[in-house]
């Protein structure tokens, strides 16, 4: 299958995000959890190994998070949306499939959309090379 091309929405104007902004929310994975979590019940690899997602025995397994890291994530993707880190892949419907933040202490994160209707993601640390590489490709979609 082709891999989706990376392009400007056309519906992404600025005023939209302004509204997708004070919508959007980071949800999390559950696939990346043990254990209870504030999303509800993990479903990552247990402490004695067994897999609870056959087939995905690469899972990482995110540390606990507190309901208050959620609402931060969150403010991490709406400022992400309101500063224009974002990039559209075609196939989008809403929102934007991937946007990226940099926190106060120099932490970089990158958010995947995991409803594009809704405006929920989920996110993880991102190296600085993936951060550029995301930049790169909106920086060519506008060149198209």
């Amino acid at each position: 299958m082709k891999k989706p091309t990376a392009h400007v929405h056309p519906a992404a104007r600025p005023a939209d995000i302004k509204e997708l902004a004070q919508t959007a929310e980071y949800v999390g994975s559950r696939e990346h959890k043990i254990g209870q979590w504030w999303g509800g019940q993990g479903s990552a690899p247990t402490p004695d190994g067994a897999l609870k997602r056959p087939k995905k025995q690469l899972t990482t397994v995110c540390p606990p998070y507190a309901r208050m890291d959620r609402t931060e994530a969150t403010g991490w993707v709406r400022e992400a949306l309101l500063a224009g880190r974002f990039l559209f892949v075609e196939g989008d419907k809403r929102f934007p499939k991937h946007v990226w933040h940099e926190d106060a202490d120099g932490g970089r994160w990158i958010g995947r959309c995991v409803n594009s209707v809704r405006g929920e993601y989920k996110g993880w640390p991102a190296q600085p090379q993936e951060i550029a590489a995301l930049e790169r490709k909106k920086r060519q979609s506008h060149a198209v």
